[in-house]
């Protein structure tokens, strides 16, 4: 398989994650970053030092328009609009966009060249937008009929799968699930308006989501079950959420409870997870014991760490679980697997 040249749109906390990832993992080679920070010092800063995930560990350099790790250059590129950017230019097979700006997605899927393959780090639910999501369907990543692919969200990506183990002999007649999500970078330190990100210019009517963020559990919706619905269509419609904003900075946990259809014992729940993670393929569940607390969960590459102290069946039908996941570092890996997957059906294609 060629080496595949990749694009970044938006340089924050998920674009600065996955190029860290692809440093350790040399899964694809990133030759160019769009963001609109104009201070390209202040993003091969950004890249070099972290307070989660502490200093890159080779030095970063800079000129007026590229960033240097070792040998390896990428293009800098500031443009507001996504198409804006010279890709082309650059050999791009594949750009990530992470910026979370909604606006985007229009011009992805009108690109009149078509040559280029997009992947959104959100879930816009737009029929032609193809969500893939390891653990439920990655198999259905056809590079031929999709211009644009959807990694998800965060606690999309850690739910759906624990979700298809379930309905592969259970039906789900109800359930609630609970979100506890760190704090994210538009939220405020003092009590304000709860400005939007993905739409810059608006202001939430949600004003909870405006108080101290470093003071507060916020409640607030979720959109993990509506994102589900794009791989389990209708599964809204009997699964209820609600969301706790955390003053913690990185690391989230939920906890899912299920009404099914028929019998279930703890130990055959316990089980199927065990059985999974002894042969999946990719890294979408670790099962744990530990008595450990949320920082002890950052830096994990699964989309989801069963903590099976908690796991729960009652009257046979109801059953509850916990479970941990880093919602930057796990979810930029199976970002990261998307491009590589997204690659390889291409190549699968060229030589049938």
């Amino acid at each position: 398989m060629k080496k595949i040249k990749v694009g970044i749109n938006g340089f924050g906390r998920i674009g600065r994650a996955i190029y860290r990832i692809n440093h350790l993992r040399r899964d694809f080679d990133i030759v160019a970053i769009n963001d609109i920070n104009p201070d390209i010092k202040n993003m091969a800063y950004m890249l070099q030092y972290d307070t989660t995930y502490g200093r890159f560990p080779d030095p970063v350099k800079h000129n007026e328009n590229k960033i240097f790790i070792g040998e390896h250059e990428v293009n800098v590129h500031h443009q507001q609009r996504i198409l804006d950017v010279p890709w082309e230019k650059h050999d791009v097979d594949v750009v990530i966009d992470s910026s979370g700006i909604k606006s985007n997605l229009e011009p992805m899927l009108n690109d009149a060249t078509g040559k280029i393959k997009f992947i959104v780090t959100n879930v816009p639910g737009h029929k032609d937008v193809k969500t893939i999501i390891f653990g439920v369907n990655e198999e259905e990543c056809d590079y031929s009929t999709h211009n644009v692919f959807s990694s998800s969200i965060c606690d999309t990506i850690a739910l759906a799968p624990i979700l298809k183990l379930i309905q592969k002999t259970h039906e789900i007649e109800s359930g609630f699930l609970t979100t506890l999500h760190p704090w994210l970078s538009y939220q405020n330190l003092l009590d304000g308006p709860s400005a939007s990100w993905s739409q810059p210019g608006d202001v939430f009517s949600h004003y909870a989501l405006g108080r101290a963020s470093t003071e507060n559990l916020i409640p607030k919706s979720t959109s993990a079950i509506t994102a589900a619905d794009c791989v389990f269509p209708g599964l809204s419609e009997k699964v209820q959420s609600l969301s706790f904003r955390t003053p913690t900075k990185i690391v989230s946990s939920a906890v899912l409870i299920l009404m099914l259809d028929k019998d279930l014992t703890k130990e055959e729940l316990q089980g199927r997870f065990h059985e999974f993670e002894k042969t999946q393929k990719y890294k979408v569940f670790r099962n744990s014991v530990e008595p450990l607390t949320s920082l002890d969960y950052c830096g994990e590459e699964f989309s989801a760490i069963i903590d099976q102290r908690w796991s729960k069946v009652e009257r046979g039908r109801h059953m509850k679980l916990v479970y941990w996941y880093d919602n930057e570092w796990g979810y930029s890996n199976r970002v990261n697997d998307l491009v590589v997957k997204i690659i390889e059906s291409h190549e699968s294609q060229n030589n049938t």
